[in-house]
């Protein structure tokens, strides 16, 4: 069933799971968004981040960091590399190799950058993903935060669609992740009124 809040939706199960609510395996939550209005979504966490205890469920110990995805991509060496390289180098070259290696590197970054990664207490919003694409998607990042054994709860708005209960980024399918859950709806411009 769509939700007809999905923003709502989004920053109460986060509370949730900040205050302990087990899930499949890890306290991810994915909220698709529509494009148009991701940075929209990303100021309006913004502003949920300096006071999160207005939503009901959140824990009195609980904490909301923001990472924004644009910022950490160029710290990474990776895209050190691609600048370097420049115009002496195949775009497509440089596309594999950002393919390659990023979501490695971003998630290396943001694991020093995380307050509390080992306190689902804290929550963790990755925001501006679609300043990543076509590099690497959501997917990747959750694995790679998986793999790292991040405890902290992540909330990621992710630009796309839904087709068919699947994600959609730039008009391409992506990955599930199966252990992230879902928030059923797309935030869009009424829902940020």
């Amino acid at each position: 069933m769509t939700t007809k809040r999905p923003f709502h939706d989004f920053t109460e199960r986060l509370a949730q799971f900040a205050d302990g609510r087990r899930g499949i395996r890890n306290p991810f939550v994915i909220v698709p968004v529509q494009p148009k209005y991701e940075r929209r979504v990303a100021e309006r966490l913004t502003e949920w981040a300096t006071n999160p205890h207005r939503t009901e469920e959140f824990p009195d110990d609980g904490t909301v960091q923001l990472l924004r995805l644009d910022e950490l991509f160029v710290e990474t060496d990776v895209f050190e590399l691609a600048v370097d390289l420049g115009e002496n180098s195949q775009p497509a070259t440089i596309t594999e190799t950002m393919q390659d290696r990023l979501a490695e590197e971003l998630v290396a970054i943001m694991v020093e950058k995380i307050d509390a990664p080992a306190q689902q207490r804290h929550v963790v919003l990755l925001t501006h993903l679609g300043s990543l694409y076509p590099f690497t998607r959501a997917s990747e990042l959750l694995d790679e935060l998986d793999r790292r054994n991040v405890q902290s709860t992540i909330g990621i708005p992710f630009p796309g669609n839904i087709y068919g209960g699947k994600l959609n980024f730039f008009g391409e399918e992506s990955r599930n992740y199966y252990p992230a859950h879902q928030i059923e709806g797309r935030v869009e411009g009424v829902h940020l009124q």
